[in-house]
């Protein structure tokens, strides 16, 4: 009966256009919304929920009555998966990525292995004096001192592993273990990719260097017209948040002018309130830093973003290096949050008219955000 409950909610959320991976995660996100986060009124849930929003989103990142519609309510962005159609699976693949963006390959992590169906794959960027298997993957962490286990499918750093080798100890996520740990983790591993670990460049690494401190750039397309940026910010790990960056993990975030390439209102998330810092909490550094290279940062992604024009919804996550910046994931419908608070997406002409363009495009299924965008007036974050 549960099942079939399911199979019934499941079908009725797709009739309201929902792709069917969505159809199966919005009840999920509503019912923990609605179960957990004890600390949010009720009655402000209920004023979240009228307006397409989940109430975490609108406690944690500050959506009120005055700066709502400025943002995208959750439940009609996630009703746009996929948002770049069938040619979100040309980035959904961390592996196809390397192949689509051969001609930027400067800009993309080496590749080593892929581990597939009990098979060790050997990689365009593979030495060829290492062996493909455990011990040639052994050997090639001597080597390079850092390796990157990554999933092929995964995003926000799920599933992420780094693997280390320093004064003949192997560590793993920055534990130290032995080498029967690195082979049992191997032999837990399906469908992952063996990279280049990133360094960040070492103005970044300054503030905190056990994570690479990833900057997401956000770039849309609209029809007959070039890409262009429409925010960034920057993630910085902590102790709390291990390997992981992510706000939620413990990790923190800062916007990213884009101008000028200055950080700005960094913030952490404590009891599901953003609190504002001015200092790492670990090093101590100043986290309002200028990221090295802006401007040519910029350009290239601009210039990436059009050479796929069949992908109009970007997330580009890349770490800012010594010699320029490297491509770790590009992602298709990214989360609405932090990029929404720093750079809210219906604040800037450019975005809103995109977004305007998709729901009318699937109008009988949009009819109350699009007859919002037709009458309200936008007000400042």
């Amino acid at each position: 009966m549960k099942n079939k409950i399911k199979s019934f909610l499941k079908m009725m959320i797709i009739m309201r256009g929902y792709s069917p991976y969505f159809a199966s995660k919005v009840p999920k996100m509503f019912i923990k919304d609605l179960t957990s986060n004890n600390d949010i009124p009720l009655k402000q849930k209920i004023w979240a929920y009228q307006r397409g929003f989940l109430s975490s989103r609108t406690n944690t990142y500050r959506i009120n009555e005055l700066n709502y519609r400025n943002h995208m309510p959750d439940f009609d962005y996630y009703n746009l998966h996929p948002i770049n159609g069938i040619y979100s699976e040309w980035i959904a693949d961390k592996l196809k990525i390397k192949y689509i963006l051969s001609s930027f390959d400067e800009y993309l992590p080496k590749y080593y292995f892929q581990l597939e169906d009990d098979e060790i794959l050997r990689l365009m960027d593979c030495p060829s004096d290492i062996d493909s298997n455990m011990n040639g993957i052994l050997e090639l962490l001597k080597k390079e001192g850092n390796l990157a286990l990554k999933s092929i499918s995964g995003s926000l750093g799920e599933g992420f592993y780094k693997l280390s080798y320093i004064d003949d100890v192997f560590y793993i996520n920055a534990k130290a273990c032995d080498m029967n740990d690195v082979e049992t983790l191997y032999y837990s591993l399906k469908g992952y990719l063996i990279t280049e670990y990133i360094n960040a460049h070492d103005s970044i690494r300054k503030i905190y260097d056990i994570t690479p401190n990833t900057v997401r750039i956000q770039v849309i397309r609209d029809k007959n017209k070039e890409p262009k940026i429409i925010g960034s910010f920057i993630r910085f790990g902590t102790q709390q948040s291990g390997v992981l960056e992510t706000p939620l993990a413990g990790g923190i975030i800062a916007g990213i002018d884009l101008k000028d390439g200055k950080t700005f209102d960094p913030n952490v998330v404590i009891n599901h309130n953003l609190q504002s810092i001015t200092l790492h909490p670990d090093t101590n550094e100043n986290l309002e830093i200028i990221i090295p290279k802006w401007s040519e940062i910029k350009s290239k992604i601009e210039e990436i973003s059009s050479y796929i024009p069949q992908l109009t919804y970007l997330g580009f996550d890349i770490i800012v290096t010594n010699e320029g910046f490297k491509i770790i994931e590009i992602n298709s419908l990214t989360a609405p949050t932090v990029i929404s608070y720093y750079y809210p997406l219906f604040a800037e002409e450019y975005s809103r008219e995109y977004f305007i363009a998709k729901f009318q495009k699937r109008a009988r299924h949009f009819k109350s955000i699009l007859k919002r965008l037709s009458h309200d007036q936008i007000n400042p974050r």
